[in-house]
């Protein structure tokens, strides 16, 4: 399987694909490719068998580059579900939350947690260490926002979660 990263929220769907476009359909149908799924931020390729990447690989590219031009024409298999802007803006937000983000948080004795996605606004809580460090607020705007702007620029912006009574 193969993992091939595109813009977020490109497809509009998570899961299987039922039909994909000329070329990509042409490999699922003639064995090279065993399956296709949609996930946040990317499209999984499975080669079916007898195929290597070293054979198969550069076509596979090929057919995947034109059929991203075309994103309307990927039909979902039954069981796959819709991803609107806040869905794909949520999956990055916690992917880069988990990543970067926090491994910054993390070696500062914090935590960074994405809360809520709404209308294209992440909340975010900056716990632990982190809580009332001053340092927390810009990493979250210079470096979480810019991440996530650059993967979504859709997003409306990013505040810090309102704290809950202790």
């Amino acid at each position: 399987m193969l993992r091939w990263v595109i813009p977020d929220g490109l497809l509009g769907f998570s899961g299987s694909v039922a039909r994909a476009p000329h070329l990509l359909q042409a490999l699922l149908d003639d064995g090279t490719l065993a399956g296709i799924e949609a996930v946040p931020g990317a499209v999984l390729t499975l080669l079916g068998e007898g195929h290597s990447w070293q054979a198969d690989g550069a076509a596979v590219r090929s057919a995947l580059v034109d059929a991203l031009g075309v994103p309307g024409s990927w039909e979902p298999a039954a069981g796959a579900v819709g991803v609107g802007p806040d869905e794909a803006l949520e999956a990055a937000a916690r992917e880069i939350a988990a990543g970067p983000v926090g491994a910054i948080a993390t070696a500062h004795g914090g935590s960074f947690n994405v809360r809520t996605v709404a209308d294209g606004v992440v909340e975010v809580a900056l716990e632990g260490a982190c809580r009332d460090c001053p340092a927390a607020v810009i990493t979250m705007h210079a470096r979480f926002e810019h991440l996530l702007r650059r993967r979504c620029p859709w997003l409306a912006g990013v505040r810090e979660a309102p704290r809950s009574a202790s």
